[in-house]
Formats: structure tokens, sequence, C-alpha cells
């Protein structure tokens, strides 16, 4: 495939709005399996449909900041009965994402879009190994299988209706949310980065926890962020070195983290700049 080049704008927007309707795609789905047929995976799940909504959130922001206009289209939904088959649907998504995220980053020119992509790609591998793993645990049935009982049937309708009138309003304050009300923002703000590092801190105190040891949550004076970037980058590369051999389960999160890291610090060096 060839290139896009960064001038030519209105192309790198298409091409990323190609992603934000795989990210809707992949949200809807996401969160009905949690709801529904997988629903005693549910809180691990939404946690992975948290992170979609977040890369759907920096697509449309970018590519209002190129001058385009996300497409907010509603994806078809074919419901799941069968555990297992929902799963593998997700496995599938996962794949299509990360090779799609893969060939537009490699095509496309604009230095902040292909890096914004990479570090999507990040995320979709973790979720594409966390998928696979279900998959591997579904063999049982779901919770339930049978349909509502006939005198609840008229107030799930209600429900459903009022459901769907949320989801509307939803997509219409996002339209208004990148369009008009923010500022036009490319891929991840400081915002954005600071809960990247919020994240971190809940998956590695749930790792003390487990291990039996209190998480500390004292900090020095802040500085220049660049430096602290280098640092953590330093302390996680040593700790992945030693989980290697003697704690394997943690490597992903390691991974992860060191990847959200490299990010961080590719965006400022992009920008120029070491914002607060």
């Amino acid at each position: 495939m060839s290139s896009v080049e960064a001038s030519d704008t209105k192309a790198v927007a298409a091409l990323l709005n190609v992603d934000l309707v795989g990210e809707h795609d992949a949200i809807v789905y996401y969160l009905t399996h949690a709801w529904t047929v997988a629903r005693q995976y549910g809180p691990q799940i939404l946690e992975i449909a948290n992170d979609e909504m977040r890369h759907f959130k920096w697509l449309s922001h970018t590519i209002a900041q190129l001058g385009g206009e996300p497409d907010l289209t509603i994806p078809p939904v074919t419901m799941f009965k069968d555990l297992a088959a929902a799963m593998q649907k997700d496995v599938d998504a996962e794949i299509r994402a990360i090779d799609q995220y893969r060939d537009h980053a490699e095509r496309i020119t604009n230095p902040q879009v292909s890096t914004l992509l990479r570090r999507i790609i990040v995320d979709e591998r973790d979720h594409l190994r966390q998928f696979q793993e279900l998959l591997q645990e579904s063999h049982g049935q779901p919770l339930w299988d049978q349909e509502p009982a006939e005198q609840v049937a008229p107030v799930a309708n209600k429900l459903r209706n009022s459901m769907r009138i949320e989801y509307q309003q939803m997509l219409k304050y996002l339209w208004q949310s990148f369009m008009h009300d923010h500022q036009k923002t490319m891929g991840m703000d400081a915002e954005e980065r600071a809960v990247d590092e919020m994240r971190h801190m809940g998956w590695i105190g749930k790792r003390l926890g487990q291990m039996g040891y209190d998480p500390t949550l004292t900090s020095d004076p802040p500085g220049d962020v660049r430096v602290g970037e280098h640092e953590e980058m330093h302390a996680f590369t040593e700790i992945r070195i030693w989980a290697h051999d003697h704690m394997p389960q943690l490597v992903p999160t390691l991974d992860r983290i060191l990847a959200h890291e490299s990010y961080h610090l590719e965006m400022q060096a992009t920008l120029g700049s070491s914002s607060p």
C-alpha cells in the first residue's frame, strides 16, 4: 500500500475514521458481551472496553485537529448466546484491529499520528492476550440463556428504548465535544498521559498487594517530566529483567507499561515540549 503524506490531511483523517469505526464496533460488542453472554468476565471485559473508549476519543480529537469529521455511525450488532463464540468474535476483532493499525501506522508519514497508532497497538495486543485467555476458559454455559419471563417483557422493552435514547444522546454530546467544545488535540494530551500513569499505579499496586506489600504513595516535588519518564523506563526495565526469570506472569504488564512510557517520551520529543 502507498504511503499517505502528512500534508494530505484529508487522506490521513479518512484512514483514522476507518480505525474509529473499528473502535466503535469493538466498544459496542465488548459492552454487550460484558452485560450478557460473558457476564462472568464482565469486570475484565469492561476494563478493555474502557481502553477502547479512550482510543475512540484520541482518534476523534486527532481527526478533528486534522480538519476532518469523526464518523460516529452506529455499528450493527449480532447478539451471541454462546460464550465461546462471543469470545472468539472478540479475539478475531483484536487481530483485525492490530493488523489494520499496523498498516495505517506504516503508511501515514505524520509522526504524531503514526506514533499514536503504535501506542494504541500496545493496548490492542494486550487485549488480544486477555481475550485469548478468556476463550480458553469459556467452555461452560453463560450465566443465563433463557428468554425473559413474559411478565418482564414489557418493562424490558421500555428499558431497551431508554437505552437507545441514552446512546443517541451520548453520541450527540461526543460530537459536540470533538468538534466544538474542547481544544482540538492530536492523540493524547497531558491529562490523558497522567491517566496512563494513574492506571500504571493501579496495576503496580494490585501486584504489590498480591505480593504482601503496601503501595507507597509519596512523591518528590514536580520536576522535568522527561527526566521522570527516563527514570521510570530504567526502573521498569530492570524489574522486567528480574521478572522474566522469577515472575513471568508480571512480564505482560511490565511490557505494556514500558510501551506506554516509550510513547510518552516520543510524544514529548515530537512536540519539543516538557509539558507539566
